[in-house]
């Protein structure tokens, strides 16, 4: 990657002000060679140097600067805490987790800082390079960095290496002591008085020390005092504040070793609790407390009865990947994950009560000060959630005059330097009972109306509602909206409380938000300030459909629309919530079909679209660009070279696998790693061409629908490389490494054969001990070229030509097949005479699917399992010679049925009960022999026909045809009928879903193989090809330019595990991504949102629907007043003959519909294939004016029992206008 492009990603956010000034310098140089070029002689660069001078104090300046202020921070630790074995031994756990949190942060600072130094000298050599590459005669970059780059401190870090090898050390020291301590060691060696500098100016013998420690750990209150009076008469040199500070040390030691007797005399020898050698500002109060925290925690932690989330193993490990920015803590149980709460009689709070009792005057003040973040220690007791001993807190400052709540207990004067009150922090950690301490305290001391009224002003209270909300701690939700905090306060993005519950689905939180509100009337209608969206939009937008029926309970606004013009119906439908967006539908209907269904906003999205994001959170900004309405010919696709598409992440919307997984650095290896800063990912190939990309951990949602593109002669060479690096320092320091070798990554199953499971997981490996660190999980697709020699570009032709009227296409020929019972007999789905009729009935093409057998020949068949074999055997399991004969319709017919059976016949059966027999039936749907009950019989125990308790094509339930190949096809429709031809390839979750073996054709040569049949037997036909595998998608786009490809979507009527397969929107993506066609839809969204046909339209993408409500003329109408480009139908004339008239009108089915249907039935499969359109529709027209309303079989068998419900008066005229229309039709051109 271009060092210009990679600068930006590599800064550190807040210094990206500080860094070389790249892209000038390069624009400085441009400059220089264009005056150059026109002066015809050497340019002049006085400008250039002067700006790259002044680039170079700028960055100099600044990096010394964050030196010697970090350096300065450093020896304060080292003077505080020291940096020896000894030294550390002799810390409390407490004052040792503070100093390896100041460590780690201080660490983490050098080394932003370092990668500050290293980007910058880099980018000096690049734009000196590119100065002596453009301008001709210049020499300027060996001398450059000589005399003035090198010499800088940036330049090499030397200083700043030795600080972090310091740290490094003293890291390790303590890292051993805590080992040391796990292991037991603590009762061997006891901790000593840590080093310092007070204790230092003392000069106290060794011995003394000794006597010292032990009488405080022992509370020996006499032995004690006597050594402090001859220390200090000894020394009397040492300063007063000296004096102090060392006995404030003296004082925490007692407080750690709970004495009860030396404390009172320590006090009364200090002034002031404010301690300036802490590193946190913070004062013996402040560490009691969070010690009483911290052992309170930890030791509910440990408990049997508590399950270790991955919250609590912060207490023991570095999360990865994360900077140390924060100091260090133990993670904190919520209420409801505790086995216990301390009381006021356990030991902790009756010390804390026994130290603060104790406190003079003048140091109750050290109960409000505030430490360096400006917490004081009620803070900490409210984030560790321990009532008791906020209760003692506050108790103490209510007597000593110091409870300042005239602003509510959440106030200015209560607030930190980053606005938290202790009831925020109570809240954020989900402790109820900690929070109704602090209202209650509240309510005691004040007039309860001025705290609410306060408190309905703080916006903090507000934002801790919508955190308690977000992080669904109901009780806290609950007490917080009887204290009176504004539920309607909006935060910057105007959201309320409820936009953040019905973002993420909270219904109780909701509820409560709605209904029990203390006075207050929750507003449903607020808008949050990015798209206009109310709570229903956001909850419709990410599919919560309880939290929609609360809101429509409350009476909100079902029907209003964001700044966009969209309503939350549409914005369901389109993201796939098809249960909400039917719901949303059943509470405000769509418009009857002839009344205006636009918005009356444009509905062209803005720059800022509402529909662009896949969640309500703004996940992807990152909109796939808008192609044109009109698609060409000749698109760029694969001729010598092979396509790698490597997508990090997984494409399995349901696992909670992350991209990149990084264990957790235990504490004890602080020292060494180089994982507790910001990191980022680089995806690079080796044997391969194509840009590396570079992606940030963690890795974002949508990343697994942005592959990263590479081109290969040998894909069996290619290596997928996944360097982890800083991200704010140079590429050549690699953290960490994963390789995948595409040859070997996945499993070989025999001769183009391939797995159905996609995602595959590597380990990455450290650089420096090669320990494993973590694994990427990611997925790749080759797409290897294609050659024919009757494949090629036609500059004047393009894909689709528009047409004035809605194209009809008929599914799987004349429609599929359903359960018998209908009024009339379908003909048998995918078989030849099925594709006649639809074509003769005016349908532009049919659609068909292909799947491949063993032996690797296209077949026509829908299901992926062939039911009528008798076991769940899949189409590629068979042979073309057996699958063509599981359907027996292929052997000969015999002259005359079999003799009966032996068993009996099912009429038999009707006799005896007194059932009226049927009429029989002819031999083409099994009326006259036993074998369809044989077929039945077998077919009885496989999955389709215990789910659906008919197959297609079968005899007895439909006229029944033989099996087709797509050669057959190809030699016996004419010409003019266009193909439609889905590629029937099983996703991962769909194999699951059938329970199928996970492996299939290997996919380069099921597509291969299909595109060679086409193109062999193809030629002037219009050809179009479509599949609801978005990879098949991808193989037919990249290889070949000619023939136009659409991908078929469920668009969320069904559930899927592949993301791109999710939605409407997720197939508007992929489809606008790769520059497909467009996309076939099930037509629920567009028949619940039609205006959702437009946003498919101005994406640039052919729209298409199918599905059963397609077979509905009302809901074709509503689809084709958006300007739907074609419709995937069953019922082709009724919906052929229903664009031609008037929308609005009944649906109710005409007499002549069901007739022709009869007549086709009967009289089609027996018309010569070789007969033009004209003489079938004469023959129809004919046939029909002949029938009569009794039954008629192929035997000329008649029976008095009605062919079909039908009253008298369908007149000759209706037939003739019926055979006109037939004869007249024509096929509009499609693909050219």
């Amino acid at each position: 990657m271009k060092f210009g492009r990679s600068l930006p990603q590599r800064q550190v956010p807040e210094w990206a002000a500080n860094y070389i000034n790249y892209k000038a310098l390069k624009k400085l140089i441009k400059n220089a060679q264009l005056a150059g070029k026109t002066e015809e002689q050497r340019p002049d660069l006085a400008g250039f140097f002067y700006t790259l001078d002044r680039n170079l104090e700028d960055v100099d300046s600044f990096y010394n600067k964050k030196y010697q202020d970090f350096a300065r921070r450093l020896k304060i630790l080292e003077d505080r805490y020291g940096a020896t074995q000894e030294s550390v031994q002799g810390l409390e756990k407490e004052e040792r987790e503070d100093l390896f949190a100041g460590l780690r942060e201080l660490r983490g600072q050098f080394r932003k800082l370092q990668g500050y130094g290293e980007i910058n000298r880099k980018g000096f050599v690049k734009i000196t390079k590119k100065l002596d590459k453009k301008i001709e005669g210049s020499h300027a970059q060996q001398k450059y960095l000589h005399l003035k780059v090198d010499p800088c401190p940036f330049a090499t870090n030397a200083g700043l290496h030795k600080s972090v090898a310091m740290i490094n050390d003293w890291l390790h020291l303590l890292g051993e002591a805590a080992s040391d301590e796990e292991a037991g060691k603590k009762t061997i060696i006891p901790p000593k008085l840590h080093k310092s500098a007070s204790r230092e100016a003392l000069r106290i013998p060794d011995d003394s020390w000794v006597r010292l420690e032990r009488s405080i750990r022992e509370d020996d209150a006499q032995v004690t005092e006597d050594i402090l009076t001859t220390t200090r008469a000894q020394r009397q040199d040492v300063s007063e504040l000296q004096f102090q500070q060392f006995l404030k040390g003296l004082l925490q030691r007692a407080i750690t070793s709970r004495s009860r007797r030396c404390l009172p005399y320590l006090l009364s020898q200090i002034v002031f609790l404010d301690d300036a050698e802490d590193i946190n500002k913070r004062n013996s109060i402040h560490r009691l407390v969070i010690s009483i925290g911290r052992a309170y925690s930890n030791s509910d932690r440990t408990s049997s009865d508590v399950v270790t989330s991955p919250e609590t193993e912060l207490y023991s490990y570095i999360t990865p990947a994360e900077p140390p920015s924060k100091t260090f803590k133990t993670a904190v149980q919520k209420d409801d994950e505790r086995s216990s709460c301390l009381t006021d009689a356990d030991e902790p709070i009756t010390y804390l009560n026994f130290l603060l009792d104790s406190l003079s005057q003048d140091q109750r003040l050290g109960l409000g000060s505030k430490d360096a973040g400006g917490r004081m220690p009620l803070h900490f007791a409210a984030e560790y959630g321990i009532p008791a001993m906020v209760r003692t807190i506050v108790d103490h400052l209510q007597t000593w005059g110091m409870l300042n709540i005239k602003d509510g207990i959440d106030g200015p004067f209560w607030q930190d330097n980053d606005g938290w009150a202790p009831l925020h922090l109570a809240v954020i950690g989900g402790h109820p009972l900690t929070t109704q301490v602090l209202l209650d305290t509240e309510a005691l001391y004040t007039p309860p109306s001025g705290t609410q009224q306060a408190r309905r002003r703080s916006p903090k209270s507000s934002a801790a509602l919508a955190i308690a909300t977000k992080s669904n701690f109901i009780e806290v939700v609950r007490t917080l909206v009887q204290a009176g905090v504004d539920i309607n306060c909006q935060d910057e993005q105007g959201e309320t409380a409820l936009h953040v519950a019905a973002r993420f689905g909270h219904t109780e939180c909701a509820r409560i938000l709605l209904t029990d509100s203390n006075g207050q009337k929750c507003d449903t209608e607020i808008r949050e300030s990015t798209y206009g969206w109310t709570p229903l939009l956001i909850a419709s937008v990410d599919g919560h459909l309880p939290i929609v029926e609360l809101l429509a309970e409350a009476g909100a606004d079902l029907e209003k629309v964001d700044w966009s013009g969209w309503s939350a119906k549409e914005h369901a439908a389109l993201r796939g919530h098809m249960e909400l967006a039917t719901r949303l539908a059943d509470l405000c209907p769509t418009p009857a079909a002839g009344l205006d269904v636009s918005s009356p906003e444009s509905t062209s999205p803005p720059k800022t679209s509402a529909l662009t994001d896949r969640t309500s959170n703004g996940v992807n900004h990152n909109v796939s660009k808008v192609g044109e309405t009109i698609k060409e010919f000749g698109h760029r696709y694969l001729t010598d070279k092979s396509m790698v598409l490597v997508s990090l992440g997984t494409m399995d919307m349901h696992s909670k696998r992350q991209a990149v997984n990084l264990d957790h650095v235990p504490l004890t290896n602080a020292s060494s790693t180089q994982l507790d800063t910001a990191l980022s990912i680089i995806v690079s190939a080796k044997g391969a061409e194509g840009e590396p990309d570079i992606i940030d951990l963690p890795v974002r949602e949508n990343i697994t629908t942005e592959p990263i593109v590479f081109h290969t002669l040998d894909p069996s060479k290619v290596k997928i490389l996944f360097d982890l690096i800083p991200t704010y320092a140079g590429d050549e320091r690699i953290v960490g490494r994963g390789v995948a070798l595409l040859s070997s990554i996945k499993s070989n199953l025999g001769n183009r054969r391939m797995p159905l499971q996609g995602d595959i997981s590597v380990p990455i490996i450290a650089a420096g001990d090669l320990e494993v660190i973590g694994s990427v999980t990611f997925n790749f697709l080759v797409i290897t070229p294609f050659q024919h020699p009757k494949m090629s570009i036609s500059k004047e032709q393009t894909y689709w030509k528009k047409v004035a009227q809605t194209m009809v296409i008929g599914h799987r020929g004349l429609g599929k097949n359903f359960a018998s019972g209908r009024r009339s007999l379908q003909l048998g789905e995918n078989t030849i005479q099925s594709f006649i009729a639809a074509a003769n009935l005016g349908a532009s093409y049919v659609e068909f699917d292909v799947q491949l057998t063993k032996d690797h020949v296209p077949v026509i068949y829908h299901d992926f399992l062939v039911s009528e074999t008798g076991i769940d055997a899949p189409v590629h399991t068979l042979t073309l010679e057996q699958f063509l004969h599981v359907n027996d319709s292929r052997t000969p017919r015999h002259s005359r049925p079999p003799s009966p059976a032996p068993f009996e016949n099912p009429s038999v059966r009707n006799l005896k009960n007194g059932d009226r027999t049927p009429r029989g039936r002819s031999m083409s749907v099994g009326g006259g022999q036993p074998d369809n009950f044989d077929m039945e019989e077998r077919m009885k125990h496989t999955r389709d026909f215990k789910k659906k308790g008919f197959k297609g094509n079968s005899r007895g339930n439909h006229i029944q045809a033989p099996f087709a190949t797509l050669e057959e096809l190809f030699e016996k429709l004419p010409v003019h009928v266009g193909f439609n031809i889905e590629m029937k390839y099983p996703m991962l979750s769909e194999s699951q879903d059938e329970d199928m073996d996970w492996y299939a054709v290997e996919l380069n040569s099921f597509v291969d193989t299909v595109l060679t049949k086409v193109y062999d037997l193809g030629e002037g036909r219009n050809v179009m090809f479509s599949s609801f595998n978005p990879d098949i998608c991808l193989l037919l786009a990249f290889k070949q330019p000619s023939i136009p490809v659409l991908f078929l979507t469920d668009a969320g009527s069904s559930p899927v595990a592949d993301i791109r397969a999710s939605s409407l929107q997720e197939a508007i993506r992929f489809a606008a991504r790769w520059n497909l066609l467009g996309i076939v839809a099930a037509c629920q969204p567009f028949v619940i949102a039609p205006r959702l046909v437009k946003v498919v339209k101005e994406s640039g993408l052919v729209c298409v629907s199918y599905g059963t409500l397609n077979n509905q003329t009302d809901k074709v109408d509503l689809q084709v007043q958006q300007g739907i480009d074609a419709v995937i139908v069953d019922s082709v004339l009724k919906i052929r003959r229903g664009l031609r008239e008037e929308p609005g009108r009944s649906d109710k089915p005409s007499q002549q519909d069901g007739l022709v249907e009869k007549v086709v039935t009967n009289v089609l499969p027996q018309i010569p294939q070789q007969e033009n359109l004209a003489l079938k529709a004469e023959s129809i027209a004919s046939s029909a004016t002949n029938i009569s309303l009794t039954g008629s079989s192929e035997d000329g068998t008649t029976s008095s029992e009605p062919a079909m419900n039908e009253s008298p008066g369908t007149s000759a005229a209706d037939i003739d206008l019926l055979a006109k229309d037939l004869a007249t039709a024509k096929i509009r051109p499609g693909v050219v």
